[in-house]
């Protein structure tokens, strides 16, 4: 027995592929070079040369050999040039090539000067003649076995060859000769080639000593391997078998178990069939006799993402007589059956019955006693044959009384009664055998628990759904490139479906991903499957969903293909409005049977039940209900149906209940962009403006600002054709969010036609809401009118508390732009008072942002911080998290204002770890998408903010020259100084910059920002078209005090001086004005700023406004 165990193995074994912590009994933990072993295996690392040691050494610290001398090649770049170089050998690499792989992502200004530089520095250090160039390229002049690398892989491959025909000593010489070219640690960029080679050969060494008998010595090469990946096969079965031909036999088995235990805790499976005969090998004998496996198939590869639903289900087992694994075709129910067969196996008899081929379900119980090799006359006693006949049912309690078993029913659902008669019989008469079925509806009986099996999840790039894509693709085609956000994006449309999956991944043959994933708008076509060992039924994915189709009866055929339109679920309302005819009487009764066969899952979401239907499932109820003649009608209702909940999310928002509707429209995003989309291609204009109106104002709300800009001009387009059959609300609150998005846009012409459009509105429209028909009368008149003020102070007297609190909003808003910051807080107060009064969350945190803003701009900063925190954390409760992400930095920048300098950097830290990953990209994008350059722009502002927040508390703690140049980065990051920056806070930015370089004597590394500043004053004008008074003050404060340190000290007085008057924004330290007035004391003298002063005190408010734009066009 010893000699046949310890025979040398294939190298077939599963091998283990990620590394653990584990500590295997009877392994040490230590590396190669620690192990103790003689000297004529040991792994050899001398820097001692030989006349034929390589030309190139890369094995190691990179070097060249001259002569006998091996000379380490100097600098890093130069290094990682000769390692690009000797990877191929005498192969000619473009100049291109070698710059990205030397500089990767930072390439110097002069590519291939730098490039050239690095050559004339490797010639000076490789023998003469050896690196060559030719028309733009270069190579070394080199055999593959000049490098140590390639020798390396040519004597692995004449190892493994001695290996294979058993001339073991000449393959472990060879191995050792290769093995003695490792120096060192090698470079990053060949490691894993290394680790792999190496590997290899450490492979063939144990192999060769197993076949030399010499078991003693095989140990603690084996034990080193085991200890680098306990979860690595192939080493352990080498290390068995060493310890048992050492006579350790129960150490051996202390190994087998230490890789059960790895591998079912780490991975979810048992080990491979090869290893674990190498274990029974050395017990002596097979499983007890008494233990019967029936049925059961050895698993073709690693079970993936499914270890977690095979311990619930396992666990389920040992609690409940009967498990029911639930799910959908091709989510992998068979599989996880089979995995469950396994485990149980080790300690009980396993029968495993296909029901699939069944027709009848008569045929139930025969099938079953088929498989166990029963017939009803087949009764033993004694071993004497008894010929009366038993029923197939009483034969199987027979079987099952006598010893503990599990029973293991597959595609039960088309003869499901039939089965849970059977099995209702089995484990009402013995408590002996546990019965686990897969099917895509229940039994139904009392014994059952089930456990429905959720796809495969898909939350990133390394989630079980992408990697058993990614593993299934490099079975085919290992060259495949996989970018991993595609990878994602295509698991994520095939539902994590598992069959789905793989189908993909075969496709990846002859398609790219990117391939795929386009056309899977025809993905009963494009998945198919070539493998000959599936059963007909999983060939195709429209075979899949046609199996679980032929099993529904009319109704509920009727309700899947009519509710596939629903892409993000419905409740039981939607489903009556769309499904809920003809040949469908009670839709209820129909869902219940959708949710039995599978075709609908059920979760409960806080506005309760909701019914999901897989993409797949949906494409091919599309196909059903193209086939039905029913689309137009199903289309009709769709569009009645999703009125019906505009008008509802449009009536809450102005009734005051904004989170109840934010979780409405949370649930039924897309359901109403997908009848949207559908009505604009049918012109149907009405329903465009109507679903607009609440996803326009969602959009906004959320922050997602390019979507609304993406949709802005179809809308108004649609407008055209007339409003007529949109409710009188959502018609408002469509040109209300249009108006607010083309007037930070700086589109008047558009905005023009909005205002003809609402003054249309407001005289044909009498049951307008009056929050809404306020907001629109202000609207249309213009900001700095006397219309506006009359309509506001009759607004403040309303008996809707709605139009008191957008009144007293509005008032305050126009207050602060004015500069008449009392008013302002009085008025955003009193709104916040009634705002919270009638529950508006909404409402509550857009007015104390509001309220921050004015204290931030006044350098109140202690309440600044208590009101941005409030509006922070209600946009957060909102789930408007772009929002509150945004006023979140203006709160860090007010923390380090009120001196709070390290809760401010604490809360930069969280607020970076948010929009870590997030790719900033300076480069314009194209004039045409418009939704795209918002996105831009609010990615540098918000980048731009967190960069100048970090800046403003290193001045604070006294690193002047880090905050200088933390503001610098800043500018860069936002644009700055562009043609037209439009975002009002790159100007608060801009000036915050300035004055931080100005206080700190360095204005002349900031002369460029202050040119471009001073080119575009109307860029602060305020959405409205008028002027934001304390912006420009700001403007004035910095540029001011810039000229005055740049010598222009007259004109940088009077500038500083009627900032102080305009009330200049101070939202960061180093915009206020006093600090900056004392410096220019300083330099001008008390004189000169005094009277400065006192002619600014002259001016009124708009006085000053009008002296600021005299005095900056002279600068």
């Amino acid at each position: 027995m010893a000699g046949d165990v310890n025979t040398v193995p294939s190298r077939g074994l599963v091998r283990g592929s990620k590394q653990s912590e584990r500590q295997v009994e009877g392994v040490p933990s230590s590396a190669y070079d620690l192990v103790a072993v003689p000297n004529d295996i040991a792994h050899p690392r001398t820097k001692h040369l030989t006349s034929d040691f390589p030309v190139v050494g890369i094995l190691g610290d990179v070097a060249t050999r001259i002569d006998s001398d091996l000379v380490p090649v100097p600098g890093a770049r130069a290094q990682a040039l000769l390692v690009a170089l000797a990877l191929v050998p005498g192969r000619m690499r473009s100049a291109q090539v070698l710059i990205d792989e030397v500089w990767q992502d930072e390439p110097p200004r002069s590519p291939k000067n730098a490039l050239q530089t690095q050559i004339s520095r490797l010639r000076s250090v490789l023998p003469t003649g050896v690196l060559e160039s030719d028309r733009g390229g270069y190579r070394l002049a080199l055999d593959t076995e000049e490098t140590d690398l390639g020798r390396a892989r040519v004597l692995t491959r004449a190892a493994e060859a001695r290996l294979a025909s058993a001339q073991w000593q000449d393959a472990l010489d060879g191995a050792l000769d290769a093995l003695i070219l490792w120096r060192g640690e090698p470079p990053e960029s060949v490691r894993v080639q290394a680790e792999l080679l190496e590997a290899a050969l450490r492979s063939v060494q144990i192999s060769a000593l197993l076949g030399l008998r010499r078991f003693d010595d095989a140990i603690p090469l084996a034990q080193a391997r085991v200890a680098a990946d306990p979860s690595d096969e192939l080493a352990t079965a080498d290390l068995m078998r060493a310890m048992h031909g050492a006579g350790r036999s129960n150490d051996a088995l202390t190994v087998f178990v230490a890789l059960r235990t790895e591998l079912a805790e780490r991975l979810g499976t048992d080990p491979s069939p090869a290893v674990t005969a190498v274990n029974t090998e050395i017990l002596g004998q097979t499983a007890p006799k008494m233990l019967q496996i029936i049925g059961l198939r050895a698993a073709p590869n690693a079970l993936i993402g499914r270890g977690d639903d095979v311990d619930a289900i396992e666990e389920l087992l040992g609690s409940s007589r009967v498990v029911t694994v639930l799910g959908p075709g091709g989510a992998g129910k068979t599989r996880i059956a089979h995995e469950l067969g396994r485990r149980a196996a080790a300690h009980m008899s396993v029968a495993f019955v296909e029901l699939a081929s069944l027709r009848s379900e008569e045929d139930v119980a025969s099938a079953i006693g088929a498989t166990l090799g029963l017939s009803e006359a087949d009764v033993k006693v004694g071993g004497l044959q008894v010929t009366r006949i038993h029923s197939i049912r009483e034969r199987l309690v027979d079987v099952f009384s006598t010893r503990r078993g599990l029973l293991i029913l597959d595609n039960c659902e088309h003869v499901i009664d039939e089965v849970a008669v059977v099995v209702d019989a089995l484990v009402a008469s013995t408590d002996a055998v546990t019965v686990l079925a897969t099917s895509r509806s229940p039994m139904g009986i009392t014994a059952e628990s089930v456990f429905p099996l959720p796809s495969l999840g898909v939350t990133g790039s390394n989630s079980p759904a992408t990697e058993l894509f990614c593993i299934r693709v490099r079975a085919v085609r290992p060259s495949a490139r996989l970018e991993p956000d595609a990878v994602a994006r295509l698991c994520r449309t095939l539902d994590g479906l598992p069959l789905a999956i793989e189908l993909a991944a075969a496709r990846v043959k002859s398609m790219s991903v990117e391939e795929i994933d386009a056309r899977l708008d025809r993905r009963f076509t494009l998945l198919r499957s070539a493998d000959r060992t599936r059963p007909e039924r999983h060939r195709t994915l429209h075979a899949v969903i046609d199996w679980s189709w032929n099993l529904l009866d009319a109704t509920e055929q009727a309700a899947l293909r009519r509710l596939c339109r629903f892409p993000a679920g419905f409740d039981l309302d939607a489903a009556r409005q769309v499904a809920q005819w003809a040949a469908v009487e009670d839709v209820s009764v129909a869902l219940d049977g959708l949710v039995n066969q599978s075709m609908l899952s059920v979760v409960e979401t806080p506005i309760g039940i909701r019914y999901h239907m897989l993409e797949t499932v949906r494409e091919y109820g599309e196909e059903q209900l193209d086939a039905s003649g029913e689309a137009g009608a199903v289309a009709v209702r769709l569009r009645e149906w999703s009125t019906s909940v505009a008008v509802r999310v449009s009536a809450g928002y102005s009734g005051g209940h904004p989170a109840e509707m934010v979780a409405l429209m949370e649930a039924e995003h897309d359901n109403l962009l997908s009848v949207m989309r559908h009505s604009f291609g049918q012109q149907f204009s009405d329903n465009v403006c109507t679903l607009f109106s609440v996803l326009g104002y969602f959009w906004a709300m959320r922050g997602a600002h390019s979507e609304v800009l993406n949709w802005a001009d179809r809308v108004q387009a649609s407008m055209r054709d007339g409003m007529l059959g949109t409710p009188d609300d959502n018609a408002a609150m469509a040109l209300l969010v249009l108006a607010a998005h083309y007037a930070y846009g700086g589109n008047l012409r558009r905005i023009a036609r909005i205002r003809v459009d609402l003054r249309h509105l407001l005289h044909s429209r009498a049951g307008m809401s009056p929050g809404l028909r306020f907001n629109s009368e202000v609207l249309v008149h213009h900001a700095g009118g006397r219309g506006v003020a009359r309509k506001l102070a009759l607004a403040i007297r309303s008996e809707h508390d709605d139009v008191r609190c957008n009144a007293y909003v509005v008032r305050s808003m126009l207050a602060q732009n004015s500069g008449r910051l009392y008013e302002s807080i009085r008025d955003g107060e009193q709104a916040l008072v009634i705002a919270r009064r009638r529950g508006d969350l909404w409402a509550v945190g857009s007015t104390a942002q509001t309220l921050a803003s004015s204290y931030g701009l006044s350098g109140d900063y202690a309440r600044a911080v208590e009101y941005y925190r409030i509006s922070a954390d209600v946009m957060w409760e909102m789930h408007a998290f772009e929002e509150s992400v945004q006023t979140r930095t203006f709160l860090a920048m007010a923390l380090i204002g009120a001196g709070r300098v390290d809760e401010g950097r604490g809360l930069i830290d969280e607020l970076e770890a948010v929009a870590h990953g997030q790719e900033i990209t300076l480069d314009p994008p194209s004039d045409n998408d418009i939704g795209a350059r918002w996105d831009r722009a609010q990615q540098r502002s918000s980048s731009a903010s967190l960069t100048a927040a970090r800046a403003a508390a290193d001045l604070e703690d006294g690193a002047v020259e880090q905050g200088l140049e933390g503001f610098r980065g800043a500018l860069a990051l936002g644009g700055w100084p562009s043609e037209d920056p439009s975002d009002p806070f790159m100007t608060i930015l801009v000036c915050a910059a300035v004055g931080a370089h100005v206080l700190h004597s360095r204005a002349e590394d900031v002369s460029d920002a202050v040119a471009a500043l001073t080119r575009k004053p109307w860029n602060v004008l305020v959405p409205g078209g008028f002027y934001d008074i304390p912006m420009l003050g700001a403007v004035a404060c910095a540029v001011g005090s810039f000229e005055i340190h740049r010598g222009d000290r007259a004109l940088g007085v009077q500038l500083s001086a009627v900032s102080k008057k305009a009330v200049g924004r101070q939202d960061f330290p180093t915009m206020q004005i006093d600090r900056h007035l004392r410096a220019a004391r300083a330099i001008a003298g008390d004189r000169e700023v005094d009277a400065g002063l006192a002619r600014a005190a002259e001016f009124t408010r708009n006085g000053a406004l009008q002296e600021i734009l005299r005095l900056l066009a002279l600068v």
